[in-house]
């Protein structure tokens, strides 16, 4: 959710920058506008330091890139572009379409899976309540609350302090180049969701190409800017490969297409585009074409993970009756 609300924040920063540019206001002044109005500190200090640097005669581009982890270099680059070509307003308006998508993006990946998550905790909370809801029928209902906390506490630290280590070690490998190649090659080749990490990477990947070249970024960096994005060290590493035959002539879909995560039909669009001129609005369309498959891919992964959790939820609460009623009439029969 933070992230979300981050992205958001700094979607409408580039929008209403670039509305007040096109309203004739300098950059500079524009900053100082905004100053008071970002919502988390990081954003604001990129703000104010902005403002004082463009003041001064300097560039936003050079703020941005002091602060990778909040403006990628993709958004850097199309800023500088503009900076260069005296559109700024128009990057600013690109940038924004770029965040619209991608926040367009997370919003329904949050959709999506908000019910196997919602099953995900009932199969936490289920096994743990049912016996704290006997014990408040055959006994009190303090005593059944009490032997749920209790119960919850126990697993708590069972399971909570190993996932923790677990989520630890994976980010501290995630910051090395080898391990993070290894741990995403394991994403892309789990069941069901290694498909869902594919398509959104190639969706990225076809969205953040599609508007560095419509910023007039050189096609070679806008493959390598597009390739970093895609949140895939094992995709990017692909990409990257595209970058030297593109330099060296060869047409963005001869390129591409030596990339075996792209399927035929991709290519085949970005043929079509070549040979007509119309490249630009041929990539925003691949770009379609890869969000609507992902989309589709995430959808099935939570219709087919509702029955399956049902089901599973379900053994778990007659096991738990089973045992109980055992446990019950075997001390009738004492």
């Amino acid at each position: 959710m933070l992230a979300i609300f981050r992205l958001e924040q700094k979607l409408s920063t580039m929008r209403e920058l670039a509305t007040m540019l096109k309203a004739g206001m300098a950059l500079g002044e524009a900053l100082h506008v905004l100053e008071g109005r970002a919502a988390y500190p990081r954003l604001r200090q990129v703000i104010q330091e902005g403002a004082k640097r463009v003041t001064a005669g300097g560039s936003f581009s050079e703020v941005l890139a002091q602060y990778p982890e909040e403006f990628s270099e993709l958004t850097t680059a199309v800023i500088a572009m503009g900076e260069q070509t005296g559109r700024l307003d128009e990057s600013f308006d690109q940038v924004a379409g770029y965040l619209e998508r991608e926040y367009s993006l997370r919003q329904m990946i949050m959709r999506e899976t908000f019910y196997p998550k919602v099953l995900l905790v009932a199969c936490i909370l289920i096994p743990l309540a049912i016996p704290a809801l006997i014990q408040a029928i055959m006994g009190s209902i303090w005593s059944g609350l009490w032997l749920f906390l209790k119960t919850l506490a126990k697993w708590g630290l069972i399971l909570g302090i190993p996932g923790g280590l677990v989520y630890l070690v994976c980010r501290s490998l995630g910051k090395g180049e080898q391990s993070r190649e290894v741990l995403d090659s394991l994403k892309l080749h789990i069941p069901l969701i290694g498909p869902v990490v594919r398509r959104l990477a190639l969706a990225r990947f076809a969205r953040a190409l599609s508007y560095t070249y419509s910023a007039g970024v050189p096609m070679a960096q806008g493959i390598s800017l597009a390739a970093a994005v895609t949140g895939n060290a094992i995709l990017e590493r692909r990409f990257q490969n595209a970058v030297p035959l593109v330099q060296k002539g060869y047409k963005l879909s001869d390129a591409l297409g030596k990339a075996p995560d792209i399927d035929d039909m991709a290519v085949r669009m970005l043929r079509t585009g070549e040979q007509t001129g119309e490249l630009d609005e041929t990539m925003d369309r691949v770009a379609e074409h890869f969000e609507v498959a992902a989309e589709t891919s995430i959808h099935r992964m939570a219709v087919m993970a509702l029955p399956i959790g049902v089901i599973f939820v379900g053994i778990i609460v007659t096991c738990i009756l089973i045992q109980f009623y055992v446990g019950y009439f075997g001390q009738l029969l004492e």
